[in-house]
């Protein structure tokens, strides 16, 4: 079994979240009712419409946004690529 680069696995996870986290805001950002409509499919009938923002989206906080959720795509990406690796080690897991 090949082990897995941390670092790329880590890269490509945070790469893809970022990418996720920015779609989200511009979608929240054009289509806010929609998005919300969207996301409350995946809540099993919970009642998200308590959640929507008054405020606009500013440049400072969709930043802060992608940068948390990059972070976190990293160290999960590298976690993900560390426990696959360990388990590649287990003889009786093959």
């Amino acid at each position: 079994m090949d082990n897995l680069n941390l670092w790329r696995v880590g890269s490509a996870t945070a790469l893809t979240a970022a990418m996720i986290n920015l779609i989200c805001a511009v979608a929240v950002y054009m289509f806010p009712a929609a998005t919300l409509g969207f996301i409350s499919s995946w809540a099993h009938g919970l009642n998200l419409n308590i959640v929507i923002s008054k405020t606009t989206l500013i440049f400072g906080s969709v930043a802060n946004g992608i940068f948390n959720v990059t972070l976190t795509g990293f160290l999960i990406g590298v976690l993900f690529a560390l426990f696959y690796n360990l388990a590649g080690l287990c003889p009786r897991c093959r």
